[in-house]
């Protein structure tokens, strides 16, 4: 696939993976499917565990999501009735049904089924307007890591390359949308950081590289 893809949704297993392989299959959408390793982010401080990554070409998000949902609702599923959504308040449906790309296809169907069951109005106009404001907040930047910032260049001082790392990740962080859009992470000020720490650490392992091969 020569286009960039991203990751569309991670799996636990390639076998719980496989529906949505079957379904990418049948209409011909264009994917990879690959086990993903282990990786820390040094400013959000989190390592993201070994899944099964299913990506996508960007434009495919919204479509790929609209065909799983059709599926599924048009798919009877027998839930039991101490099933875990039959306890959720209203307010935690709608929750639910502006983020589609948290739960399953199934959980988005049923969380649909138990609202129109209780009178509420979810039509695909107010079902699209919750999900562009759900992703909008997802695009705004992550608060600054202000103890990650000095830290950094702390660290990048000291000659540490751990302190890159933090630069590295301030500047290039970025997060992927649920319409297949990514966007930095950080705000343009904390980016800035991020290349003068990248800079700077580079100019102190230098730094600390010359000073021993002088004392050496």
């Amino acid at each position: 696939m020569d286009s960039v893809v991203l990751a569309y949704q991670k799996f636990s297993t390639p076998e719980a993976a496989q529906p949505l392989l079957a379904l990418l299959d049948a209409q011909r959408i264009a994917y990879e499917a690959h086990h993903s390793r282990p990786r820390f982010n040094a400013v959000l401080g989190t390592t993201s565990a070994e899944q099964f990554v299913v990506s996508l070409l960007p434009g495919d998000f919204t479509r790929v999501r609209q065909l799983e949902e059709s599926q599924a609702a048009n798919t009877p599923s027998n839930f039991p009735s101490d099933y875990y959504l039959f306890k959720f308040t209203n307010q935690e449906l709608w929750e639910l049904l502006s983020q589609p790309d948290a739960w399953s296809s199934h959980d988005v169907a049923l969380a649909t089924q138990v609202l129109r069951e209780r009178g509420q109005d979810v039509s695909d106009h107010i079902l699209h307007n919750l999900r562009a404001l759900h992703t909008e907040t997802l695009a705004a930047p992550n608060p600054r890591p202000t103890a990650w910032i000095v830290a950094g260049y702390l660290l990048a001082l000291a000659g540490g390359v751990f302190g890159m790392g933090i630069g590295w990740s301030l500047w290039r962080y970025r997060k992927t949308l649920p319409d297949g859009r990514q966007v930095p992470g950080f705000a343009t000020a904390d980016r800035a950081h991020g290349v003068r720490i990248l800079w700077l650490g580079a100019a102190g392992v230098l730094f600390w590289v010359a000073v021993r091969i002088m004392a050496g």
